[in-house]
Parts: structure tokens; C-alpha cells; sequence
């Protein structure tokens, strides 16, 4: 984990990249077709771009059921701090997009904390400012970016 974390901090220094950015092609495509249809989620991309923030959005399992999360793994280093948003087989490109865009809230949640650092400083983050029942996260900031951005690509590729 470690030597991905430094290659991918050498990379970002090193080329002007896209600070969202997936390895997983199909997901690549899903981040341009969603930043070029939704200004909703180019807004949320512009912003993380002003941050010290680099997301990843990854096929992998979130618990408790749902179709996407940002993990609380917080690696820093290089200036910068590495996000991961993981997301599993979502079948309708639009409810991709829109899940991705909710996710991208989250990471801007915990970007705009200059302190949140480390998975432990994630978690007590969102433990703090988000708790819910369910022992899981949820701000109405980022379920209002999610729907807002699946209204906006469902109104562009009719």
C-alpha cells in the first residue's frame, strides 16, 4: 500500500493529472461522461482540484449493503492526502455517475478539514459531524449533491 501510495504521490506531482481519477476504464469513461453532462459534478471535481486532495473511485465492497462508499483510509504525504472511493457493479451508468457524485461530496467533507489526515481522524470526523442509527455516515450535503446530479444526467442524455 505503501509504495502504491508513493507512486501515485510522484505521479501527481510529476504530471498534470485529473486529482478524481479511476485505474478501472469503464469508471474513467462514467468521470469524463458525468463531467461533461452534470455541472453538478464538475463543480464537485473543481473543487476537490482546489483542495490537496486525490481521489481514486475503485470497483471494490462497501458493508452494510450499499453500492458505493468513501473509505477512511486517509494516506498523506507529498503535500498530498489520497482518497479512495470504492464503488461495486452498478448497472445503470447514470446511477453510477450519480452515486460517484455523492461519494465526491464526502471526499470534499473531509478535504475541507485540513486535519483529517489519517483513517482514525476520518472516522472521528464523521463520527462527529455525521453520526446516524445505522452506524454508518450520511450528510444531507452529499445525498443532495447524488440526486441533483442524477437529475442533471437524466435530463442530458434524453
Amino acid at each position: 500500500m505503501r509504495l502504491i501510495c508513493l507512486l501515485a504521490l510522484v505521479s501527481a506531482a510529476a504530471s498534470p493529472m485529473p486529482r478524481v481519477r479511476s485505474t478501472t476504464p469503464a469508471i474513467a469513461a462514467a468521470l469524463v461522461e458525468a463531467e461533461r453532462l452534470s455541472p453538478t459534478f464538475n463543480a464537485l471535481v473543481r473543487t476537490i482540484e482546489g483542495t490537496d486532495g486525490i481521489v481514486y473511485v475503485e470497483r471494490g465492497t462497501c458493508r452494510r449493503g450499499v453500492h458505493a462508499c468513501l473509505s477512511h483510509s486517509v494516506a498523506s504525504g507529498g503535500g498530498f492526502r489520497l482518497l479512495r472511493i470504492l464503488v461495486d457493479n452498478v448497472d445503470d451508468v447514470v446511477e453510477l455517475m450519480a452515486t460517484i457524485g455523492h461519494e465526491l461530496r464526502h471526499a470534499i467533507e473531509l478535504l475541507s478539514e485540513p486535519s483529517v489526515r489519517t483513517a482514525v481522524a476520518a472516522y472521528n470526523f464523521y463520527s462527529r459531524e455525521a453520526p446516524t442509527s445505522r452506524m454508518a455516515f450520511e450528510t444531507p450535503a452529499a445525498v443532495r449533491a447524488g440526486v441533483v446530479v442524477f437529475d442533471e444526467l437524466t435530463r442530458a442524455r434524453r
